[in-house]
Formats: structure tokens, sequence, C-alpha cells
């Protein structure tokens, strides 16, 4: 039987989807970071952590992992308990952040061998007539970034630098696509915009390195509004996640434990750098994660049950 496909959301009408739900968080916060400059509108940091639980961190009640950076974010903020992404796994959750719609709108819902994710070399990805959040922010004037994991196609029409963001710094989707027997998947590449800067990138200095990225891209931008979006990778999509030589072995949860902290760490860095640049008042941060904990990882979805 004939289906007629999805009818694509205007310009207008995915703007206005963005900005509603954007505006009423802007009411929720204090007069002042409203206030604070009027002619200059609030930058926009958003962090997003890779199947990280919802039992994962301090303001959900992890009692496991050590996470005050976070915990002190959501003391100092709002904390949400029913905002729930578009999917519970990679591609299609993002695709639905991007442009505030349904994943299967986009034909974003499986991929080419049934599957719910892309894999590397896919002839799909988001498509760049979908208007993003990045496009939006951009019409309005600002600069604009994404720092780590994209996941919405890998070929060149598809990366971030073709939906709306001034730069791209990251891997082009999951970490554990390498190469394994029965694949014949290339070496992880790291990118900077379009081009492949290093294959076989080292993933325990990838929340490091993202960390840097986007203390850079703050602080040169510092003078301008800005959208900067750290799509960290970790604790990623294996049973094996991974942390740089300063947190690996310190938690009590093995890899996943110690990965989850050095987000934390990271948040810490990039929060303090904007406090150091009187940015703090004038910057609407969310930290949160594409979809929950894997059922093989050593995550935690508690209170909340299944994957």
């Amino acid at each position: 039987m004939a289906t007629a496909p999805f009818p694509r959301l205007s310009a207008p009408s995915m703007i206005n989807a963005f900005l509603r739900p954007l505006f009423a968080a802007v009411a929720l916060l204090p007069v002042a970071l409203v206030a604070a400059d009027r002619d200059r509108p609030p930058n926009f940091l958003m962090f997003m952590g890779d199947n990280v639980g919802y039992g994962d961190t301090g303001p959900y009640g992890s009692k496991l992992h050590r996470t005050p950076h976070l915990d002190q974010l959501a003391a100092e903020g709002r904390k949400f308990t029913h905002f729930y992404t578009a999917a519970n796994v990679c591609t299609p959750s993002r695709a639905g952040l991007m442009t505030a719609t349904y994943p299967r709108r986009l034909q974003l819902h499986h991929n080419a061998r049934g599957g719910a994710v892309l894999q590397p070399g896919e002839a799909i990805g988001l498509h760049p007539s979908e208007v993003t959040i990045a496009e939006v922010a951009q019409s309005a004037g600002y600069r604009t970034m994404l720092i780590g994991k994209w996941h919405l196609g890998d070929h060149p029409l598809f990366l971030p630098t073709r939906q709306g963001f001034d730069e791209y710094w990251g891997v082009p989707y999951s970490d554990d696509m390498t190469p394994r027997e029965g694949q014949s998947w290339p070496p992880l590449p790291l990118l900077r915009g379009e081009t492949v800067i290093e294959a076989g990138v080292d993933r325990s200095e990838l929340t490091r390195r993202e960390t840097a990225e986007a203390i850079r891209f703050i602080t040169e931008n510092r003078d301008r509004p800005f959208l900067l979006l750290l799509s960290h990778a970790m604790p990623g999509s294996t049973a094996t996640s991974f942390a740089s030589a300063a947190f690996r072995g310190k938690s009590r949860n093995e890899t996943y434990g110690d990965a989850i902290e050095e987000l934390d760490w990271s948040a810490g860095e990039i929060l303090g750098t904007l406090r150091r640049l009187g940015l703090d008042d004038r910057t609407l941060v969310l930290w949160t994660a594409d979809n929950s904990a894997a059922a093989r990882s050593r995550g935690t979805n508690a209170p909340l049950s299944g994957y």
C-alpha cells in the first residue's frame, strides 16, 4: 500500500517550535539574566552526554558518582524530571533535538539495514533542507559551534557545517564504531570542519580535548552571542567507557564512573570559564543526555525502568 510522505515543517513553524519552550525557560530564570544586557541576546550552552543514565549524576540521585559541578548547576538552576528525548537511541534522538521534529518525519528513525542508528558510510543523514536550531541561531546573528559526537550522517553533505554550525570539531558517529570482526569500518575519525585531522583517535583523551575546544570557542566569542553544543562522546556506546589518565581508575564504578566524573570536571572547567569572562549571567546553560544508559553498560536509569 502506498503511503504519503510526512510533510516537512516550514521554517517559521520550526522556529516557533524551538522558541516556545525557549521563552518558557527564560521566563523561569532570574530577571537579572534577562536584564543583564538588553542590547545583547543571551548565549546558549548545551552539554549533552552520550548514553548517560537518568540516575547517573548527583542531581538525579546517584550516590555512586561524584558530580559536584553538576550538583551546583542544579542547585542554582532548575532540574527537569519530565523532559523527554525524541527516541531512546542516538541518531533519532539527536535528529529530534536539532530540528524540534519527530525522527519519523525526518526518516531518521532507522538506517538502511533496519537498525536504529546510522553507521559509518551510510548514504543518508539529516537533510540540509531541514531547519536546525543552529540555523535559527545563525539567522539571529549568533556564532555557532558543535563539539563532539554528531551521528546524523558522516558524508560532507550532512555534516554540522552544512547544518548551521560555523565550526565543528569532533567524531561523526559513536565512539564504538571502529574496525571490528565482520565490519569494514574505518578507524574512528576526528574532524575539524569537514576535514579528517586524525584517524584512530585516542578515545581516552576525547573529553579533555572537547573541553579545551569549548573553552577556546567561548573565549574567542566572548564579545558576541554564541550557541555552543558540546556533545560529549562519553560515556559512550560500548560496555567499556574511556577517561583520561587523571580520572582513570578513580571512581567507584570502573571505567563508566571514570567517564561520568570526567564529564562533571568538564562542566566545571567550562562554567568556570564563563564566570572568569563575566559571561555567567548572560548564558543559558543546559546539561542533558541524548538518551538513557545502555543495558550493557554500568550506568543506571533508576528509578526509571528500561533502556
